[in-house]
């Protein structure tokens, strides 16, 4: 394929020779007739040199020797590159043998279901819609169109998924969230009777838990993307276009705004509200409410910047407690002279 081909599917300007490119590469593996993207100067330095034949950089980078393709975001032109040279390839529309479909289930047009998967009562799945293998589908749930749910994946009574989901390997939507009353010192069950509501271009991990509503509905906003393994509690609702990495634990009725990034092991206690355009860092607790637009680290978590400051002073502590000892010792000294 030519590179000026390339160049007008990125939405990019071309400088250099119109060569041609066979494959994409990555930092850790280059190959000639390849191209690849570099989006800061870490992967420039690397690329430069390499055996890649052009590269996708950003328009006010430094040119190297190579061809390149000049753009405002290297990544997401590459996301379009990478569908040119692997393609994503449908399984066969069809339903499969050893499927179980209630008679009262709906299925839209074009719809493919792999074998040893359950769909019961008043079910109802979108036009376009792809269910893996070994997937429970529960009595009056919702699928909308141009889904993609993968093997293993549990979605429970009464769930709604929006259009262009995607669920991924073994997730469970809609078990019951966790949640007792103490009498007589025993833990009584609280039952649940709300469902989930997923909106559309939600794209949900592996092995990803998210609990029914104890009386009304758990949220996830549309375009809201969950990494695996992470936990949403019952009750918790989630904004538009937020991403939560891997690990993360929300517990039940809090609530997450719009645009927000919660990094890999984040917790988050329970009846809480999180602004919009939050990001808090890696390995944080989150205990108190969290305001807009500010990033947060540490736990309990507080601003980053007053964060970087008490971890200096937690680093020189042992040289502060060694000059409170000696200033004792010199004032003790005194005392008796």
């Amino acid at each position: 394929m030519k590179l000026s081909l390339i160049a007008s599917i990125a939405e990019g300007e071309l400088r250099g020779t119109d060569c041609e490119i066979t494959g994409i590469s990555d930092l850790e593996h280059q190959e000639e007739g390849t191209i690849a993207f570099a989006e800061n100067k870490k992967s420039m330095d690397i690329l430069k040199n390499s055996q890649v034949s052009a590269l996708i950089i950003k328009k006010d980078s430094e040119l190297p020797e190579k061809p390149v393709i000049l753009v405002n975001d290297p990544k997401f032109a590459f996301t379009k590159i990478i569908e040119l040279f692997s393609p994503y390839k449908p399984y066969p529309v069809k339903q499969y043998e050893n499927v179980y479909v209630e008679s009262t289930a709906k299925i839209g047009k074009d719809v493919t279901i792999m074998p040893f998967t359950s769909i019961m009562d008043n079910a109802s799945i979108g036009d376009g819609t792809v269910i893996y293998s070994q997937v429970f589908i529960g009595k009056n749930v919702k699928v909308g169109t141009n889904c993609i749910i993968k093997a293993g994946v549990k979605i429970d009574d009464e769930t709604v998924v929006g259009n262009n989901v995607i669920i991924h390997h073994n997730s469970v939507i809609g078990g019951d969230g966790f949640n007792y009353v103490e009498k007589h010192g025993v833990h009584v069950k609280f039952h649940h009777i709300g469902n989930i509501e997923i909106e559309d271009d939600v794209e949900i991990g592996a092995c990803v838990t998210v609990d029914r509503a104890a009386i009304v509905k758990t949220t996830i906003g549309k375009g809201t993307k969950i990494d695996n393994l992470v936990q949403i509690a019952h009750n918790v609702k989630i904004g538009s276009n937020t991403i939560l990495c891997s690990q993360v634990g929300v517990a039940g009725s809090s609530k997450i705004g719009n645009n927000c990034v919660l990094a890999g092991q984040v917790g988050v206690a329970n009846h809480l509200t999180i602004g919009n355009n939050v990001i808090v860092l890696a390995r944080s607790g989150i205990a108190t409410n969290l305001d807009d637009r500010k990033m947060y680290w540490g736990t309990p978590a507080t601003e980053a910047t007053q964060q970087k400051r008490i971890n200096i002073c937690l680093h020189r502590l042992p040289d502060i407690v060694k000059k409170i000892e000696l200033l004792s010792k010199t004032y003790e000294s005194s005392l008796k002279s």
